[in-house]
């Protein structure tokens, strides 16, 4: 082999790995990234109702019954840093958001690697929430209630 075949090869195998530690390191942030505050809910599939204040628990059955109050906004996730944590492998770090806009609730999935699902229907932009709705992310199950 020549050495200007194999200078070459080597500057492709390089780029080769370079690529792939961009590609985790994006995976990673994207994963611990904060949720973006200025997101604005379009177009929600039914109308909103202002009566929800509140989530509970339904499943797994050691979490069952808690219940968590829906302030402006409410993070879920596995993070120390959520309102509402879980201890769900399913889950990602900051999961997903219920939020407080326009006199409605709504939820939005936060760029989760396995969804959030709104009456088992999968959550791809904010969508509004009204009492007895259940959310699931992972082996959690929420229902949304006054």
């Amino acid at each position: 082999m020549s050495p200007a075949l194999l200078r070459l090869l080597t500057l492709c195998v390089l780029a080769l790995v370079y690529l792939f530690f961009m590609r985790v390191v994006q995976a990673v942030w994207t994963e611990v990234r904060p949720p973006r505050a200025a997101r604005q809910p379009r177009a929600p599939r039914r109308k909103p109702a202002s009566r929800v204040g509140r989530v509970v628990i339904l499943a797994p059955e050691e979490h069952a019954g808690r219940v968590h109050q829906i302030a402006d906004e409410v993070n879920i996730g596995r993070a120390a840093g959520c309102e509402i944590t879980i201890d769900d492998s399913y889950a990602s770090q900051i999961h997903a958001r219920i939020f407080r806009r326009d006199g409605g609730v709504f939820v939005e999935d936060l760029g989760s690697t396995n969804g959030s699902y709104l009456n088992r229907e999968k959550v791809n932009r904010p969508t509004a929430v009204n009492p007895g709705d259940r959310l699931q992310i992972g082996a959690t199950v929420f229902e949304v209630s006054k």
